[in-house]
């Protein structure tokens, strides 16, 4: 007996221009599509009569930006639902996630160019998820790629341990992740374009003050209620936060002391904390 299905479309990838006055504007935006319905005969017959073609839903993403500039992620994720369920009788549920890559102004003679862009290392990759159905939708926010570390400030001892435990407890170590956080909107009128550009500011100033952490969990739950506070708009907020070890190189055999100035950052393995912090009132 066929389950739970769907399908769609992954890795759109647009590249628009807003040509208006004298300054241009770009979005450099990946778009996945995901259709969930009454599909099961295309599964179970080899029926496709209620499928719409995945080469359709990427098209369709192409001309709803020619219609209308994509505008902020979360809006367009929108209309992108709203046509997929009007165009897909068979469908109940449609998400559309799409990544938005950072891009700003090359500076020249001491002014932004109007023409010239580079892509962003100070912004993380912004996101946003729409999830609709016939009845309603609900919209995300998010980040990906948000690069922090600090050098002191952070400790991990007290920790349980068993036969095969060899982490020695730190009462002050290095502590850096590469955060993806994920926000839940509350309301079909929430701010989205000043959520996006405060959260992650936000979350990297809890990150930065908070010198008591003794451990990443404990600073998951100090960024969480900081946005929160930031954005009355947010519902909740999910973190995915890889622990990017930094070891201390043994340079012993170089007949030198390592007073914790010289590390190795290993990528693999690597911890992984998750959590999500949200509201009383939701």
């Amino acid at each position: 007996m066929l389950d739970a299905n769907r399908y769609g479309k992954a890795g759109i990838r647009l590249f628009t221009i807003t040509r208006d006055g004298e300054a241009d504007e770009v979005s450099d935006l990946t778009v996945d599509i995901w259709l969930e319905g009454a599909f099961d005969a295309a599964y179970t017959r080899g029926d496709n009569h209620d499928v719409l073609p995945t080469d359709t839903l990427r098209g369709t993403v192409y001309a709803l930006a020619a219609e209308q500039p994509p505008g902020e992620p979360e809006h367009f994720a929108q209309r992108l639902t709203a046509r997929f369920l009007a165009a897909s009788p068979a469908a109940h549920t449609a998400e559309v996630v799409i990544a938005a890559d950072p891009w700003s102004r090359v500076t020249a003679a001491g002014a932004p160019h109007p023409h010239a862009f580079a892509a962003s290392a100070r912004r993380p990759r912004r996101t946003a998820r729409v999830r609709a159905g016939r009845d309603g939708a609900e919209r995300f926010g998010g980040i990906t790629g948000l690069l922090l570390a600090k050098t002191r400030g952070s400790a991990f001892s007290g920790f349980l341990t068993d036969a095969y435990t060899t982490l020695a407890p730190a009462q002050d170590r290095v502590l850096a992740t590469s955060l993806d956080a994920e926000w839940r909107y509350r309301g079909p009128d929430a701010d989205v374009v000043t959520c996006a550009a405060t959260v992650p500011d936000v979350v990297a100033e809890a990150f930065a003050t908070h010198n008591a952490s003794q451990s990443l969990q404990h600073t998951l739950q100090v960024m969480g209620e900081a946005a929160l506070a930031a954005c009355e708009d947010l519902a909740d907020i999910r973190f995915w936060l890889p622990n990017r070890h930094h070891v201390l190189v043994d340079l012993a055999p170089y007949g030198l002391v390592n007073d914790g100035t010289v590390l190795v950052a290993t990528d693999r393995p690597y911890g992984v904390i998750e959590g999500t912090v949200s509201r009383a009132d939701p």
